[in-house]
């Protein structure tokens, strides 16, 4: 299909886009703080993605955007920067001939919907990737999805390990039986974080549809349009407050039970793979370069490899049999898991420069195990992008004296839990290593 079918397919005829802005932002392209540049998003269902289409993405970083990375996000997208503006139809056009799509990449729509990495291969856990993609198909076909007063995040996830951080979605589902799901509702981050909190214990299955539409559809109604500080599905609990909040969702999902559609998929598969972890390429930055793209593609044609985004710039191999990796991805296997925005480097409210503060963070620690598998956010100002107000250590730009420093927080839950993040002190970037050392 063609990018401007994929547009013509889910544009209603009484809900024609304002603008050209808007339609950019829709299909996936930001403007970058650099003049006349642009980021395209491109949406990667439950971080899935095949050997063909590794290669697709390789060859679209070679000829739009040479000389820069293609990066992995906390969402389980893929970015490729630095575009110039006509270029991006034609880098739509050859992403969704490849399988790929843009629609709902960004701007105020459902955004990528989030499955844990190891979906299909946990072995406590339940294969939640067909619901999550029947969910999609079916609130993009909706016309109320395209008057959302701003972003909507759902997650799957497949046990009660939370893996694809329920905490941090506007919805999100987790695994607790065949036929159940405990849901999660509005949470987010941004300048002041607020996790969910907790709305139906054990939700059917089959009544996945008409919970997801009423949550819309009240999001839609209540949603501030006029503030987009205060725009989000969370916003909307915080003026009502929990129990007012929680009853009224309840009201408007029992109603759409009457005339929504059941799922077609009542029952959740228990995992019963023998499938397992392979290698987990931790890649710097989430920013990884076609050379290492191309080999990640040849390693995974002829071997039956699973190849998955997960939510912390990493690239999760599943297969049956032992597989030794080339010495250039080798390397990724022992780098640190920092997970970090774009920050100044391109995003326009950027504070500072996330990669080099990471890169001073990952040398200082190369060698000190206490550090051994401990998830360290930093985002890049305070809308917390990359999670950090609820990370077990977080990092958020600021400007104190036109230098650049970071708020410092503590002991977050990572979104698996409401646990939120402790704030710290206030820390100069050129400073940060001793804090590290000190702790």
């Amino acid at each position: 299909m063609a990018a401007g079918q994929e547009r013509a397919n889910h544009k209603k005829p009484d809900l024609v886009l304002q603008s050209t802005v808007a339609a950019d932002k829709l299909h996936g392209v930001y403007p970058q703080r650099q003049t006349d540049l642009y980021m395209q998003r491109i949406k990667i269902p439950g971080g899935r993605i095949q050997w063909q289409q590794w290669q697709v993405i390789a060859q679209l970083q070679e000829r739009f955007s040479p000389g820069t990375p293609v990066h992995l996000t906390t969402r389980q997208d893929i970015e490729l920067h630095n575009l110039r503006l006509d270029d991006t139809v034609k880098v739509q056009q050859i992403l969704v001939d490849a399988g790929f799509s843009v629609y709902g990449a960004c701007g105020d729509s459902l955004r990528n919907i989030t499955v844990c990495p190891g979906c299909g291969f946990c072995k406590d856990g339940r294969d939640v990737f067909d619901i999550s993609e029947m969910v999609k198909n079916y609130l993009q076909s909706r016309p109320a999805i395209l008057n959302l007063p701003r972003k909507f995040k759902i997650s799957f996830s497949g046990c009660r390990q939370s893996c694809a951080k329920p905490y941090l979605n506007d919805i999100g589902f987790i695994a607790v039986s065949e036929e159940h799901f405990e849901v999660v509702v509005g949470g987010s981050l941004g300048p002041v974080p607020a996790l969910g909190i907790k709305a139906y214990e054990q939700l059917p299955v089959s009544d996945i549809f008409a919970l997801c539409c009423a949550a819309v559809e009240m999001f839609v109604e209540y949603g501030d349009r006029k503030n987009r500080i205060k725009a989000r599905f969370r916003h909307v609990r915080e003026k009502l407050g929990n129990d007012a909040f929680l009853s009224e969702l309840d009201k408007r999902f029992r109603g759409a039970k009457n005339k929504e559609p059941r799922s077609e998929l009542n029952l959740l598969t228990k995992t019963n793979s023998d499938f397992k972890l392979l290698h987990r390429l931790n890649i710097p930055d989430g920013d990884i370069i076609a050379k290492h793209i191309l080999l990640l593609a040849d390693l995974c044609r002829p071997c039956g490899i699973e190849s998955r985004i997960n939510f912390e710039h990493g690239i999760e191999l599943y297969g049956l049999e032992p597989l030794k990796l080339p010495e250039s991805l080798k390397a990724f296997e022992n780098a640190s898991i920092i997970t970090c925005c774009p920050g100044n480097r391109s995003c326009p409210y950027g504070l500072i420069n996330c990669q080099l503060t990471a890169s001073m963070i990952r040398d200082a620690l190369a060698d000190d195990k206490r550090f051994n598998n401990v998830r360290i956010n930093i985002s890049g100002c305070p809308n917390n992008c990359a999670h950090s107000a609820a990370a077990a250590i977080g990092l958020v730009g600021l400007k104190r004296e036109k230098e650049e420093c970071v708020q410092l927080y503590i002991g977050g839950g990572e979104g698996k839990n409401q646990n939120l993040a402790q704030k710290g002190g206030v820390e100069n970037v050129k400073n940060i290593t001793p804090v590290f050392f000190s702790k």
